[in-house]
């Protein structure tokens, strides 16, 4: 898997960032420096499709995961992942993902992926997600656009609903935009990290 690794030796803090579709490791940069500018950063690239297409994971048919292609892929980065977390010391780590990225996470919970302290769900979907396990000490916060036109806001709020019994504390924002990330999400995500 492809990724970009910027290392702070003052901070005990990881950035991990799952790229939209279409984006790659640098898209999210950014948006992290705003957040979290002292942090230590993991940006991935998606490795399925390429230019405008890259993603996590193969594209929805009919809005439904092709759940075999779904499990191999979050399976493998569960994979890279402890490989990765055994290299390194952090003892703080947020998961931080928008659109396809977001998806790719919740997937990866759905794996019982650990070591996560805090999960940044920027306009995920809701796809029938199966998550098993407990994750008393993560907590997520999930955004959504009130124009968004992938996604519809309710249907996020919802998946906000599902996830709240199965995380230490669950926060939805419902947000002016569309699905895009634009200025003002990023100005609301610092009023409340």
């Amino acid at each position: 898997m492809e990724y970009f690794l910027q290392e702070n030796p003052n901070s005990d803090t990881l950035i991990v960032l799952f790229h939209g579709t279409g984006g790659n490791q640098y898209q999210l940069l950014p948006f992290s420096g705003a957040l979290f500018p002292e942090a230590n950063i993991l940006s991935l690239q998606g490795n399925v499709g390429e230019g405008t297409e890259r993603r996590f994971f193969a594209p929805l048919n009919h809005n439904t995961l092709d759940r075999n292609d779904f499990s191999k892929h979050t399976e493998d980065f569960v994979d890279f992942w402890h490989s990765f977390i055994k290299e390194h010391n952090y003892q703080h780590i947020i998961f931080f993902g928008y659109s396809n990225g977001a998806n790719f996470i919740i997937g990866l919970l759905e794996q019982g992926i650990t070591n996560i302290d805090r999960v940044l769900l920027l306009h995920p979907s809701n796809l029938e997600y199966k998550i098993t396990e407990r994750y008393e000490h993560t907590s997520i916060i999930i955004t959504s656009g009130s124009n968004d036109y992938l996604t519809v806001p309710g249907k996020i709020k919802a998946l906000a609903d599902e996830l709240r019994p199965l995380f230490k504390e669950v926060q939805f924002e419902l947000l002016d935009g569309g699905h895009e990330l634009d200025e003002p999400e990023i100005e609301k995500l610092k009023t409340i990290l």
